[in-house]
């Protein structure tokens, strides 16, 4: 008698980067009661999948979870997915990476498990039409998705109850369709209309299949669903069902279906996700308009039948909304060209073994994919992550510059007087190297990276203080996104009638949140050069509610490169308007290959035949990661500050120089500038959701220094800045 069977996938993830607490209360609340529940059910077979992250948390914390797998593998209730080690989107790496980060876990559970693993979990469900092919070439044989892909190719719901064969010059691979219905019922609806879903699909012809495959979280970690999986039983309920409904239903494993049953035929599917991170990828103006049209579809009759050929946005649509996570991927390229140069020197790997796998896996690790985009998930926008993924990447940079320094461009460092550092150097690079099209310079040393941008604004896009693998300017730009409007509507309780999947939960984290909703008009970065009226105060600037007297923020500057022996210095000139009146400025980014101090002087001229008087400010960024730490906060000689944190607000006078220290990183910054400025400091915080609701998130620290100038024709005013780091 035929029967439905039914694929039970549960993908377990933590970024990169995440806390340690973060991961080891979703083990107390999901993983481990989820495993606990499961053993209780011997005839359950049930498909998992772990990320590398994860593996390496459970070593180190609970090894004997890691024995509780090896059993179920053993007795064949459980199989176990490969995947990225580090849970990449797969799409959007070189291939020698794609292949690699799979390599990895797929040894990795060989291993520890003594499973052979052909099947993987793709990252997000990001498919490309070109993965077939390395795919295969990593040893995989079969990748689940959504049924939502199969859709949007023209197959329709009577056609998903199998796999499907797919290939890319060669390299085939068998891909599951993941139902959306189960993944909504499932666990947020009563176990029984879960089973009654599986029930409709009975046949009296063939074995008819059902795929649930989604996040393990969601079985605990989610907000409430701790309370309706565990306390109150549902998914003990749902196991029992499922065994007493064994004449006509039966849990299978995708390795085990693929044995027993051939492909319902071949498809393209093309690039898609799952159907929500084509809406969060959308920009925002289009996303509310695509959430508009969804409810307009939900309305009509036969809305359903339309709906899968309205697929949104693409998932590489982050690197366009968010310039921040372009510079990441971008920075992340540049990475992996230079360890992938090592790798193929010559004799390099076998004289390196022990650094070059730590290079690879630093590589691997800042390819985790949580911070590149913004969903129902904090990700971009949360800084903690984001610096996991610089600390990584510049760890394994510099690991790949220590070989490759003689190679190229490269200045040996050496300070007067004393003989070279060993492994000092200092190199100058300069191409478009976050593809926007325009020219950008790199310099790079033992102790510092320092990115800039000419074509906007002349700005730092990227300070690293390699000592501490850390990136000083890692801010996010404050902008308005297409749930913002919902804020004002909402509520600080969790809605009612128990768990809520988190794309229904609409809760505040904090009273007057709305208020905080304050948007960019420039992207964040340091060194950008405004020009102020008087009347101009903080707070109107840090809500970008006043008027730019100069178009210099996001002018185009002209840039030369001057180099000696061991320094190197990177000239920025551009001529605009301040104050109604032609004006150049000239600012020149100095360094050293053995120091650990950034000089700026600028040169401010007045082309007009009028006298220039005016407000000047070079705006600074720093992202110290928390604001109100109390071992965080602002330091400036000869001033005592009523609240010094780093998400205080001030107005100070007569300042020389300003430190921002973190005592947990162990690293000042400090500001010191040739002329007394007015210091103002401000934070820069977000709105943005994750999945227990909208909250506000500390970005960085503002600091700019201001200094009334007057002009008379043709005269120039010069300033120096230092940025040194301790």
């Amino acid at each position: 008698m035929p029967k439905v069977q039914f694929i039970f996938a549960i993908h377990n993830h933590q970024p990169v980067g995440n806390f340690d607490s973060v991961a080891e209360e979703a083990y107390q609340r999901s993983y481990l009661p989820f495993i606990n529940v499961l053993k209780r059910y011997r005839s359950v077979k049930i498909t998992l999948h772990y990320t590398g992250i994860l593996y390496r948390f459970f070593e180190e914390k609970h090894p004997e979870f890691i024995d509780t797998l090896r059993e179920l593998v053993a007795e064949g209730r459980a199989e176990i997915l490969s995947g990225g080690f580090y849970e990449p989107i797969l799409a959007v790496l070189p291939d020698e990476d794609k292949i690699g980060q799979i390599r990895a876990l797929s040894d990795y559970i060989r291993k520890k498990l003594g499973y052979d693993s052909r099947g993987m979990w793709l990252a997000e469900r990001v498919w490309e039409p070109h993965l077939p092919r390395t795919i295969a070439e990593a040893g995989i044989d079969h990748v689940v998705v959504d049924d939502f892909h199969f859709k949007m190719a023209g197959l329709r719901d009577q056609d998903l109850d199998g796999y499907y064969l797919t290939e890319e010059l060669g390299g085939l691979v068998r891909i599951f369709p993941g139902s959306e219905k189960l993944r909504y019922l499932i666990p947020f609806h009563p176990p029984e209309e879960s089973i009654g879903f599986l029930a409709a699909l009975r046949s009296t012809e063939r074995n008819r299949l059902a795929v649930m495959a989604d996040d393990g979280e969601k079985f605990g970690v989610w907000p409430e669903t701790y309370h309706t999986v565990y306390e109150e039983g549902w998914l003990d309920r749902f196991f029992a069902l499922l065994e007493q409904n064994g004449e006509w239903l039966e849990t299978t494993t995708f390795s085990e279906y693929l044995r027993k049953e051939p492909a319902r035929g071949r498809t393209y599917l093309p690039t898609a996700s799952y159907m929500e991170m084509g809406e969060w990828a959308l920009p925002t103006a289009t996303m509310m308009e695509y959430d508009d049209a969804l409810t307009m579809l939900k309305g009509l009759p036969d809305g359903g039948k339309v709906r899968p050929f309205i697929k949104g946005g693409i998932w590489r649509n982050f690197l366009a909304k968010y310039s921040e996570s372009n510079h990441m991927h971008k920075r992340m390229l540049m990475v992996s060209e230079k360890v992938h140069r090592v790798l193929e020197a010559p004799g390099a790997s076998a004289k390196l073994d022990r650094e070059t796998a730590r290079m690879i896996d630093h590589l691997y690790q800042c390819q985790c994919n949580d911070s590149y985009w913004h969903g129902v998930f904090g990700g971009l926008y949360l800084p903690h992550l984001r610096s996991a993924v610089y600390e990584h990447l510049i760890q394994a940079e510099y690991l790949a510059d220590r070989v490759l320094k003689m190679q190229g461009p490269v200045l040996r460092g050496k300070a007067p007087g004393k003989k070279a550092a060993k492994d000092s150097w200092l190199s100058i690079e300069r191409g478009d190297f976050d593809r926007d099209g325009n020219e950008e310079f790199m310099a790079n040393t033992e102790l510092m990276n320092i990115f800039v941008d000419p074509a906007d604004g002349g700005r730092i896009t990227e300070l690293d203080w390699k000592p501490r693998s850390f990136n000083l300017t890692n801010s996010l730009t404050r902008r308005r996104e297409g749930y913002h409007d919902k804020i004002v509507h909402a509520g600080k309780e969790a809605p009612a009638g128990g768990a809520k999947t988190i794309h229904d939960r609409v809760v505040v984290k904090e009273e007057g949140l709305q208020h905080h909703l304050q948007y960019d008009w420039y992207t964040r970065g340091s060194l950008l050069d405004h020009f102020l009226e008087s009347g101009v105060d903080l707070a109107s600037f840090i809500r970008c509610e006043y008027y730019e007297a100069g178009d210099f923020v996001l002018g185009a500057y002209g840039a030369t490169m001057r180099k000696q022996r061991d320094s190197a210095a990177l000239v920025l000139e551009r001529e605009g308007n301040a104050a109604g009146l032609r004006t150049r400025i000239c600012k020149t980014i100095a360094l050293r290959a053995s120091g650990h101090a950034v000089t700026v002087r600028y040169e401010i001229t007045n082309l007009d035949k009028e006298e220039l008087n005016t407000t000047f400010g070079s705006e600074f960024n720093f992202s110290l990661l928390a604001g109100n730490a109390h071992d965080r906060y602002y330091d400036i000689p000869g001033h005592i500050l009523d609240k010094r944190n780093l998400a205080s607000l001030g107005e100070t006078n007569n300042v020389r120089q300003v430190s921002l220290v973190d005592e947990w990183l162990k690293l000042s910054v400090i500001l010191a500038f040739s002329h007394a400025a007015v210091l103002w400091r401000a934070p820069v915080e977000t709105v943005s959701q994750s999945e227990a609701g909208f909250e506000r998130v500390y970005q960085s620290s503002m600091v700019m220094p201001l200094w009334r100038i007057s002009l008379d024709p043709g005269k120039t005013w010069e300033t120096e800045i230092t940025i040194e780091i301790e």
